[in-house]
């Protein structure tokens, strides 16, 4: 639970003060303290006056996302404009793609309040909406944004009856609704204005349904059961994890497939209701292919489908595939009659996690994917079957701010990198199909934003051979590259799994804008076991006893080779991430003691035992090939916790009250450097759950991370 905008507010308030003042001062540190951050924020010396107000310019940054269609005259859209430190600060703005110009759209700001997404232009003035009433109903939403004039419809059982709303057609005549029971959940699709409502699957337990994808019409409706993260995955209990969940057995490939509820189950479901006999095309995994399903994309016309698909990670020495951890991911292309038109299986769209595809007009199909350093768009012609990437600079998309006109011919995508703060651009794909400008929203950060990124090679070790990691460094805009003798930061994402790309983020959890622009260089090498250069390098974790170990050993290869280049010295390497990434941070410390002069550990998973028993046991059981009751010394090695005494790094600690990782665990972390005579600290956020994004808290956490850097690791 993050803090209220109270809590936010007076956080920043009391920053602001403590902040005041031209000359940095940094008291020295006591050698072991745990700090509570409570409501009336955090006394912290003053920052230099160049330095303040760098800070606040850069986490001054704002979160752009796109809520509507493109208007029928292609001209409009709605779209979110947030503060990432403040995003309850929310401002609704209509968005004219062709001249860049934004008007307040203040009739939504007091009735948007959970909408399902996207909000639909009913003509050029008309919106219309889906949302879940403060107070239980659903409600459907018209609002003309001339006259300010609103109308509702309320939508809601008569009797008790616990579920959701999954998704709407796209001309409001039917929605589908899950209602939640003790073994399984039922959906239904509900029809307006009769309120009839069609059973059209049934949900068991350990799957999950992803939201349906509708034709322009309304009249078909394609749904896809799948594997998702275990159930309660944040509802931590004092209850032990069973062994016999068809989720842990799946993660340790102990489960055939014909008793695997992921492969046996996995079925992708297409409704005509236009028909008399409603189901148009079932797709089951076991008669088609063998291979999961993960979502999928009507085209408009409702007669072609485009299916996502997950290969099986098949590790080294287990039994059977794991379906719920898959390795890579394809997709396929269907006719509603059952006939299979295409397959496409190319790299750079892979990724099982940061993969997504859709119909662009009748003869195109738009994906994005994260392939290597970049997030990108590719279009690929239905004809020629041919993939095509769209001609973006080196960066990352944002795929939540993705929209296409009706016909294809304009897209809209939200866009950052390290050099340019996120904005809005389009491509009119029936021209040059060259990226323009929307807006300048984050003009001001751009203008603070002093930094340089360039692309670089490491050799990293594997198994007795030598592979080849490619990744970014960014530095202050005036640095030298290759740089001599300077400090350097190593980041790693949390996750495992997810990919590491070329963005914009002034976070903690994310420092890429933030420590070089505070004269703190930081180095992106995405290492074994992230997505975006194949299912080998993805996978990697989940081999031999590799988990906890050999990203950590790539990381060390990579920094005695900046050492050896005379990049940097081992008094001025520093390491930091979040989640995984403070795992990864931990275990540097207590494998390397001596190469790491300074660690920033935040929302750290630091016991795989407590872990299993307690929370992800399905995610540890495949990364460990074993549970703890059968290994438990692997998962002691793999833990952080149990291995302090080895460490020599000064670290500092952030972390959550209310993070799901327990917090009681960081303390004993503490602790335990304490005891082993480590300077330390750890600062406890009140009411944080699992990281500061989106806290008030976040500009004080800056403020600690780039002093302490700046303290450790020094020229």
């Amino acid at each position: 639970m993050l803090p209220t905008g109270v809590r936010q507010k007076a956080a920043w308030r009391s920053l602001s003060l403590g902040l005041l003042g031209a000359i940095a001062v940094v008291a020295a540190p006591a050698i072991a303290e745990i700090i509570p951050v409570g409501l009336e924020g955090l006394e912290l010396p003053p920052m230099a006056e160049a330095d303040q107000a760098r800070l606040e310019a850069l986490l001054g940054v704002q979160q752009i996302d796109v809520l509507s269609t493109l208007s029928p005259d292609r001209t409009t859209l709605v779209i979110a404009v947030s503060s990432r430190v403040f995003p309850e600060e929310r401002r609704l703005h209509f968005l004219n793609i062709r001249t860049g110009e934004l008007s307040d759209a203040l009739a939504l700001e007091y009735d948007l309040i959970s909408p399902d997404l996207p909000l639909r232009w009913i003509d050029n003035d008309t919106l219309r909406y889906v949302q879940q009433d403060p107070y239980g109903p659903w409600e459907i939403i018209t609002l003309n944004r001339e006259t300010e004039i609103a109308s509702r419809t309320s939508v809601y059982p008569t009797q008790p009856e616990d579920g959701e709303v999954l998704g709407m057609a796209p001309d409001f005549s039917k929605f589908a609704v899950r209602v939640y029971g003790e073994t399984e959940d039922i959906i239904y699709i509900v029809f307006l204005p009769s309120l009839r409502r069609l059973e059209v699957a049934r949900l068991p337990e350990d799957l999950e349904i992803r939201p349906p994808s509708w034709s322009a019409s309304g009249n078909q409706v394609a749904l896809v059961m799948a594997s998702g993260e275990e159930r309660r995955l944040y509802d931590r209990t004092p209850n032990a994890a069973s062994l016999a969940d068809p989720v842990v057995q799946d993660a340790l490939g102990r489960l055939a497939p014909d008793e695997n509820p992921f492969y046996q189950h996995s079925t992708v479901r297409v409704f005509d209701f236009s028909q008399p006999e409603p189901l148009r095309l079932e797709l089951m995994t076991p008669d088609h292919g063998g291979d999961p399903f993960a979502e999928a994309s009507l085209s408009a016309d409702g007669n072609r489908l485009l299916v996502k698909r997950y290969r099986p990670s098949q590790v080294a020495g287990r039994p059977y595939p794991s379906y719920a951890f898959p390795e890579s991911a394809y997709f396929d292309l269907y006719h509603l009659d059952g006939i299979r038109l295409d397959t496409i299986a190319a790299d750079a769209l892979r990724g099982p996690t940061e993969s997504a595809g859709q119909f662009l007009g009748d003869d195109r199909l738009l994906f994005w994917s994260a392939e290597g350093l970049n997030r990108h768009l590719h279009l690929y012609d239905l004809d020629t079957r041919t993939l095509t990437p769209l001609p973006l600079p080196p960066g990352s998309v944002d795929p939540a701010s993705i929209v296409a006109s009706e016909n294809g011919s304009t897209l809209v995508y939200g866009f950052s990198s390290v050099t340019q703060p996120p904005e809005l651009f389009a491509i009119d794909l029936a021209g040059e199909g060259e990226p323009r400008s929307l807006t300048t929203i984050n003009a001001a950060v751009a203008d603070s934003n002093r930094v340089r990124m360039d692309v670089v090679n490491f050799s990293a070790g594997q198994d007795g051979a030598s592979a080849t990691r490619q990744g970014f460094l960014i530095q202050p805009a005036s640095s030298a590259f290759p740089p001599q003798g300077v400090p350097i930061v190593l980041w790693q994402q949390g996750g495992p799994g997810f990919s590491m790309t070329n963005e914009f983020a002034t976070e903690v959890e994310m420092p890429l804008n933030l420590l070089p622009n505070f004269g703190l260089a930081v180095l992106v090498v995405p290492l074994s076991g992230r997505e975006g250069f194949g299912p080998e390098l993805y996978r990697a974790l989940a081999e031999g006893q590799n988990f906890g170990r050999i990203d950590v050993r790539e990381g060390a290869d990579i920094i005695r080779q900046m050492i050896q280049q005379g990049w940097t010295t081992a008094a001025q390497v520093g390491v930091t991430g979040c989640s995984y990434g403070g795992y990864y941070t931990a275990q540097m410390m207590a494998q390397f003691p001596r190469l790491v002069a300074a660690a920033n550990l935040q929302c750290s998973l630091l016991d795989t035992l407590t872990e299993w028993q307690l929370g992800y046991s399905s995610l540890l059981s495949y990364l460990m090939g074993q549970t703890p009751m059968e290994a438990p010394n692997s998962y002691i090695q793999a833990s952080p916790l149990y291995n302090a005494a080895a460490m020599r790094t000064p670290a500092l600690l952030f972390h959550g009250s209310d993070d799901f990782l327990q917090v009681d665990v960081a303390r004993n972390f503490h602790d335990a450097l304490e005891l082993a005579d480590i300077p330390v600290t750890l600062y406890e956020f009140e009411g944080v759950g699992h990281s500061l994004y989106g806290s008030g808290y976040q500009p004080q956490a800056a403020q600690l991370q780039i002093e302490f850097f700046r303290q450790y690791l020094r020229p």
